[in-house]
């Protein structure tokens, strides 16, 4: 076998050789990362190995020398230091956000909502009849400010830089009809009473509130500071109000009407015995059935007025082909005109001229209060009497006494009032002496039967009378020729 050469031998390293390895000794070291947006830095701390830890002093100093000067948080820095919170990257600085303007803004002083929701009742009950469909605006009133748009609040990065916010979006009132805008843009008022609606962004105020339909269900009763259209009908149970004028296109189904103004109803009012119908003003109408109207001007009906109740501050006027009242009470401050007054079947038909219905109305409870106070006094009178003669004969009991000194106490008061109304019904009386001026026409006929008052004087027809003014001359009743 062939020997190991021995310059071979010669170049192969000893088994039993080792290489020694130097210590590495580093010291603690801070790295400092600045988000992309400069909104945020972190930093981390890494251990030494050997050397010397990292201070607060250092941290802070490679914070700054990286270009962190606003939103340090110089706590978390000592903590992180102090308690040994190594190798965590941790964010220590947070810059501040700009805060964009708030956008301008307008505020309603009215309800915008549309959509009509039914009242809930305390009980439960759903009230149908009162759905708010009106937003009623007094003159002066205001409808509506501006909130004017804000800058924003500026920001800043962690490393100073300034952020500007974004400005708010302006918005201004869009002033519509009947309303007022103030120099500065920021108050809208009324320029007059009514109806405030919001159409897109414009605010109308509107004097006269139309409705298209009826007043029904899908209206409720309708109650308006202005005048009011109604191009249907007031059916059953539905009321009016307004102060101003009412314009009923339809008619007046059983429903109800208060209104400051005049009252114009296209067809006619069907009361079904439950209408009342109270006008500040005049009435025009077609016809009046089952109804109860009270104006204080004049009441103008087309054709007839039916078992109804009719009280007029001016005149009663039916004209048209028929001209008829038949039926219940007509009452007039100066006259009643028509053309067929009562029926031939004796339906049972009062009319009143020469005194305002209001002043009649006075009248007639002034003197049932002047028959209540007779009564009163009468009945405290007798008490009196009655105790008074027990008194005589023995002595009264405690608490007779007392009565007997209430009751004369009440005799005392009653008679006082007893004066008063005496003599308010004297002066009423007087003024009945003089309303004799008042007539009623009839240009057909009116009927036996009918009832007549004019002013104090009163008559029931015994015969027809046809084409006569009836006036008072002398203290009685007088038939003339009718006159035109």
């Amino acid at each position: 076998m062939a020997g190991i050469n021995d310059k071979n031998a010669g170049d192969i390293v000893p088994i039993n050789a080792t290489a020694t390895q130097e210590e590495v000794i580093r010291d603690g070291e801070v790295k400092i990362e600045i988000e992309r947006d400069q909104m945020k830095a972190s930093m981390l701390v890494l251990p030494p190995q050997g050397g010397k830890p990292v201070t607060v002093e250092e941290a802070l100093s490679a914070l700054k020398a990286a270009g962190v000067v606003f939103g340090l948080d110089s706590a978390l820095v000592k903590k992180v230091i102090g308690e040994g919170l190594l190798g965590k990257k941790m964010i220590i600085a947070r810059g501040k956000p700009a805060e964009d303007g708030a956008d301008a803004r307008i505020d309603y002083r009215f309800d915008v909502e549309r959509q009509i929701r039914p009242t809930e009742l305390d009980d439960g009950r759903v009230d149908f009849y009162n759905l708010n469909m009106i937003k009623n605006i007094c003159l002066g009133e205001i409808l509506a400010f501006r909130v004017p748009p804000t800058d924003g609040v500026p920001g800043i990065t962690v490393t100073g830089r300034e952020l500007n916010p974004r400005p708010g979006r302006d918005k201004r009132i869009q002033a519509g009809k009947n309303t007022l805008l103030s120099e500065d843009g920021c108050l809208l008022t009324a320029a007059c009473p009514g109806h405030v609606q919001l159409t897109g962004d414009r605010i109308n105020v509107d004097p006269v509130y139309e409705l298209r339909g009826d007043v029904d269900l899908s209206s409720g009763n309708l109650e308006f500071i202005g005048s009011i259209v109604v191009h249907g009908s007031i059916t059953q149970g539905f009321e009016v109000r307004c102060a101003g004028d009412l314009e009923v296109g339809g008619s007046i189904e059983g429903g109800s009407v208060t209104i400051d103004g005049n009252l114009t109803v296209r067809q006619g009012v069907q009361g079904q015995q439950k209408s009342v119908v109270i006008v500040g003003g005049n009435v025009i109408t077609k016809f009046v059935e089952n109804a109860v109207i009270r104006a204080k001007g004049d009441v103008i009906i087309g054709e007839g007025s039916m078992h109804s109740e009719i009280d007029a501050g001016g005149s009663v006027i039916v004209g048209g082909k028929k001209g008829l009242i038949v039926g219940g009470w007509c009452r007039a401050g100066e006259e009643i005109v028509a053309k067929t007054i009562g029926s031939p079947h004796a339906t049972i038909t009062e009319l009143e001229v020469g005194i305002s219905p209001e002043k009649r109305h006075y009248y007639n409870e002034l003197a049932q209060k002047c028959k209540d106070v007779v009564a009163n006094l009468d009945k405290t009178t007798k008490a009196i009497k009655l105790l008074q003669e027990w008194q005589k004969r023995s002595k009264l009991p405690p608490e007779k006494q007392v009565l007997l000194e209430k009751l004369v106490n009440t005799q005392e008061q009653v008679l006082q009032e007893q004066e008063q109304m005496s003599q308010a019904k004297r002066q009423m009386d007087i003024e009945l002496e003089q309303a004799h001026k008042g007539r009623i026409r009839a240009g057909n006929i009116i009927y036996s039967g009918v009832g007549l008052t004019i002013g104090p004087f009163s008559t029931r027809i015994r015969d027809n009378v046809e084409f006569t003014t009836v006036v008072i001359e002398d203290g009685d009743f007088r038939f003339l020729p009718y006159d035109t």
